[in-house]
């Protein structure tokens, strides 16, 4: 669902850099490619995206030279007007090729300091205390004593991963074992080892909200917010966000100021942003600070929500256009997801169309026969089984619909199997 503003510019072509889960991310490509010409940097076949693609260059840009030297090769050939780039392990990596070719970017390490949150979290201290206390340790002895220091409760927080993965909040010294070896044990392949790799933090009370901006000139615009849904503590899996067109909270001072400083801080001056944030009792403060597209497709939530399509905004951004935000709806909309019961094999995904209720835009299944789905904390967003969408007047009725759908949505398979001993 977007509107189409201006046609097509055939001639101005986007290095995309990864392209990412079909479920989470088609939308983006279907929107971006009627403006622009995508060109795909990565070492993996183009798959569901090559429709939307006028070619690809298989390099992965985590080998930052060697994609730095393909895509000069590839401008002999095919001027580039931007690099876009929302996959979170690779926009670090985007950012150092876009600075290498003279092409739009924020600083490579200004994003940079978005994606290590040791780094971030010591910019925001300087800046005047804008986030949580936060301690990196090495092993549990450091962070036991981290957490006597910080006071519990605390939380437990990967350095450098993303989508909830490896966060778990911890209430005392006699879960501080168990789930520092949880977090301890998160990893993705394509991201580097640290020495202090754990962070150990002040738990910030309170709900949870995202703030998705803009950034043009160092001016930071935001656009809409999302609050977010935890059900599966101690974990802090996102199950769900809603976004309503005039939310009270774009015209709160304080916390726009926050989302400012926080992003003066780790000067990002340049491109979309998604800043986490918690509304405290003594105020609003910052979780994170993510260069990039909000994951979660809470983008997509937000054009149904305002008419604001966020995905044709950054690629405007990284080829240098100001970016059309004018609002074209005012309504709520949100997005939940749907989990198995238990850990299981999936065998069918279905959703009965008759008995959907009303408010509901759009059911996408997440998983499909022979899919492992393993309820948090052993899988976060894979272990999803479906994504419902509901648009009406205001937060309640769109949670009211998302509740109903649960029982029109049918997850079944078989137990997963045990791991045989070696």
């Amino acid at each position: 669902m977007v509107d189409d503003v201006w046609t097509t510019d055939s001639s101005a072509t986007l290095l995309l850099v990864g392209s990412g889960f079909q479920a989470y991310r088609e939308w983006i490509l279907r929107s971006v490619s009627r403006r622009f010409r995508l060109w795909l940097l990565s070492s993996s076949p183009a798959d569901w995206a090559t429709p939307y693609l006028a070619g690809q260059t298989f390099v992965d840009a985590l080998d930052v030279d060697a994609a730095i030297a393909a895509v000069r090769t590839l401008r002999e050939t095919r001027p580039l007007a931007g690099i876009l780039c929302y996959d979170e392990l690779r926009i670090v990596a985007g950012a150092t090729i876009a600075e290498a070719l003279g092409l739009p970017t924020t600083s490579a390490r200004s994003v940079l300091a978005c994606r290590d949150k040791r780094l971030s979290r010591q910019l925001m201290t300087e800046a005047g205390d804008l986030g949580p206390q936060s301690i990196g340790v090495t092993d549990l002895a450091g962070a036991q004593r981290a957490a006597e220091r910080i006071g519990y409760p605390v939380v437990l927080k990967p350095r450098a991963l993303a989508g909830s993965e490896g966060v778990a909040k911890v209430d005392g010294p006699g879960q501080l074992v168990e789930r520092f070896a949880f977090t301890k044990a998160a990893h993705f392949d394509d991201v580097p080892r640290f020495d202090e790799d754990v962070l150990v933090e002040e738990y910030l009370d309170g709900p949870e909200i995202a703030i998705d901006s803009v950034v043009w000139k160092g001016e930071v615009r935001p656009v809409f917010v999302s609050h977010k849904q935890f059900d599966l503590a101690p974990t802090f899996e996102e199950t769900g966000h809603v976004i309503s067109a005039e939310d009270p909270l774009l015209r709160d001072r304080e916390l726009t100021e926050l989302v400012r400083a926080a992003h003066s801080a780790l000067g990002f001056d340049h491109g979309v942003t998604h800043t986490e944030v918690r509304l405290t009792r003594h105020g609003p403060r910052i979780v994170e600070v993510n260069g990039r597209l909000g994951g979660d497709l809470i983008p997509y939530v937000g054009l149904l929500a305002t008419g604001i399509d966020l995905a044709l905004a950054a690629a405007d951004l990284a080829a240098r256009r100001m970016p059309d935000l004018r609002p074209r709806r005012a309504r709520t909309a949100a997005v939940r997801f749907y989990y198995p019961a238990r850990d299981l094999v999936v065998e069918r995904v279905r959703v009965d169309p008759a008995g959907l209720p009303p408010h509901i835009s759009e059911v996408r299944p997440l998983a499909g026969q022979g899919d492992t789905l393993l309820r948090p904390p052993g899988a976060f967003v894979f272990g999803r089984a479906a994504a419902g969408f509901a648009v009406a007047d205001d937060q309640d009725t769109c949670r009211r619909a998302l509740d109903g759908l649960a029982d029109t949505i049918e997850i079944a398979g078989h137990p997963v199997p045990e791991k045989q001993p070696i």
